[in-house]
C-alpha cells in the first residue's frame, strides 16, 4: 500500500514538473548576446532583440521578443525584417555535444522588406549569396554531421512590402505564410503562400498567390541555377484589373494563371499560362458562358533585357490564335516585334468575344 502511495506521488509530481515547464519561461537574458551576434553572423546584418526567454518544452529553445533585422544603408533607412515573437527551437543533437545549434526558427506576423535599387541590386542578393559561401549542413541533416545544420525558417501571418529605390510601392502580400530550408548540401528550397493587395486601393477578391521554387550554390546571384512556380488563382478580373492598373476595366469573370522560370535569373525559359472562365463585361448578362485561355513561352536573357523565341497560342472552338516574336525592355518602355495569326477561327466564338468588347 505504502509503495503504491509512494509511485503514485511520484507521478503527480512529474505531472506537476511538466506542467511547470510548460508555464514557466525563465529569462536568458545574459544569452542574448550570444544569441544575437550568432544570428547576425548567419546573416550578415546587424540584428536586434528586445528580450530572450528559454522555453523547455515542447522542445527546448528560446523565444524572442521585438526581433529586426536591420538593412544595409544602401537599400534604405527601414529594417529588412521584423517580428514581434520569434521561437527559436534547438537541435537536440546539438545538446547532446555541448552546443547550442538552432533547428527551426519561426516567426509569428513577420514584416518583410524586399528592396531594388536604380542600380538593379535586390536586399536579398546578399543573403542568398551569403548563404552559398557558407559551408553548413542540410537542414534534415544526421546526428554525425559535426556541422551545423542551416535551419528551418518558416513564418506566418505575415507581409512582405515592395520598394524600388527609397519609395515603398503600394503592391503588398499579406497574410503570407512562408518556408525556407537546406535540401541538400548544394541546394536550398522555399515555398510561400499569400494574397497580394494594393494599399491604397480596398481590393477584396484578389485570389491566393501559392509559390514552390528551388536554386542551388552559385557565386553569384545571376548565375545561380533555379526552378520557381508560382499559381495565382481565385482573383475576381475586376478586382485583378484595378490591382494591376489601379482601375477596373469592367471585366469580370474568374482568373487563375501559372508562372514557371527554368534556368538563372540572367537567361531562363519562361512559361505562363493564364485563363479566365464566366468573362464578360460588367454590364452584359446572358448568353453562353465565354472562356479565354492562353500560354506563352519565351526567353529571358538579362544582358539583352528582352524576351526572346516569344510564342503564344490560344485556342477559340476548333481555332487558334498565334502571337510570335520578340519583346526588349519589358519591364519598362517596352518595344514590341509581334507578329498575330488566325487561324479557323469559329464566326460564334468572334461574335461572343465581340459582345464582351469594350471600346479601347
Amino acid at each position: 500500500m505504502i509503495y503504491s502511495r509512494s509511485k503514485r506521488g511520484v507521478r503527480w509530481l512529474a505531472v506537476l514538473c511538466l506542467l511547470l515547464l510548460f508555464l514557466i519561461r525563465p529569462g536568458a537574458n545574459r544569452m542574448k548576446a550570444r544569441i544575437v551576434s550568432s544570428i547576425s553572423l548567419a546573416l550578415g546584418r546587424p540584428v536586434e532583440v528586445a528580450s530572450v526567454r528559454l522555453r523547455l518544452l515542447p522542445q527546448p529553445g528560446f523565444e524572442l521578443e521585438n526581433f529586426v533585422v536591420h538593412d544595409d544603408r544602401a537599400f534604405g533607412e527601414e529594417p529588412m525584417l521584423r517580428a514581434q515573437e520569434v521561437t527559436a527551437s534547438l537541435r537536440l543533437t546539438s545538446l547532446l555535444r555541448g552546443r547550442l545549434e538552432i533547428a527551426r526558427l519561426s516567426l509569428t506576423e513577420p514584416s518583410l522588406n524586399v528592396v531594388r535599387t536604380a542600380e538593379s541590386h535586390w536586399n536579398l542578393e546578399n543573403l542568398i549569396e551569403r548563404a552559398a559561401r557558407v559551408a553548413v549542413a542540410s537542414t534534415s541533416k544526421s546526428g554525425a554531421e559535426l556541422r551545423p545544420g542551416f535551419p528551418y525558417i518558416e513564418g506566418s501571418h505575415g507581409r512582405i512590402n515592395l520598394k524600388m529605390g527609397p519609395e515603398k510601392k503600394p503592391y503588398a502580400l499579406t497574410e503570407a505564410d512562408f518556408a525556407l530550408w537546406q535540401e541538400s548540401e548544394n541546394m536550398w528550397g522555399m515555398r510561400f503562400e499569400a494574397r497580394p493587395l494594393r494599399t491604397d486601393f480596398n481590393l477584396t477578391d484578389t485570389g491566393v498567390v501559392r509559390a514552390n521554387g528551388w536554386w542551388q550554390r552559385a557565386t553569384s546571384l545571376p548565375g545561380t541555377p533555379l526552378q520557381l512556380s508560382v499559381d495565382w488563382e481565385g482573383a475576381q478580373l475586376g478586382q485583378a484589373t484595378k490591382l494591376f492598373y489601379g482601375s477596373d476595366k469592367g471585366w469580370r469573370g474568374t482568373v487563375k494563371a501559372t508562372l514557371t522560370l527554368m534556368g538563372t535569373p540572367q537567361d531562363s525559359a519562361v512559361v505562363v499560362s493564364v485563363s479566365a472562365e464566366d468573362f464578360r463585361r460588367y454590364d452584359v448578362f446572358g448568353g453562353d458562358a465565354l472562356r479565354l485561355a492562353a500560354q506563352c513561352r519565351a526567353r529571358y536573357r538579362a544582358v539583352d533585357d528582352a524576351l526572346s523565341d516569344l510564342s503564344c497560342r490560344a485556342p477559340v472552338g476548333k481555332g487558334v490564335l498565334t502571337l510570335d516574336g520578340s519583346i526588349a525592355h519589358p519591364w519598362a518602355s517596352p518595344a514590341y516585334d509581334l507578329q498575330l495569326t488566325a487561324e479557323s477561327l469559329p464566326t460564334q466564338s468572334l461574335m461572343a468575344l465581340a459582345r464582351h468588347s469594350k471600346p479601347g
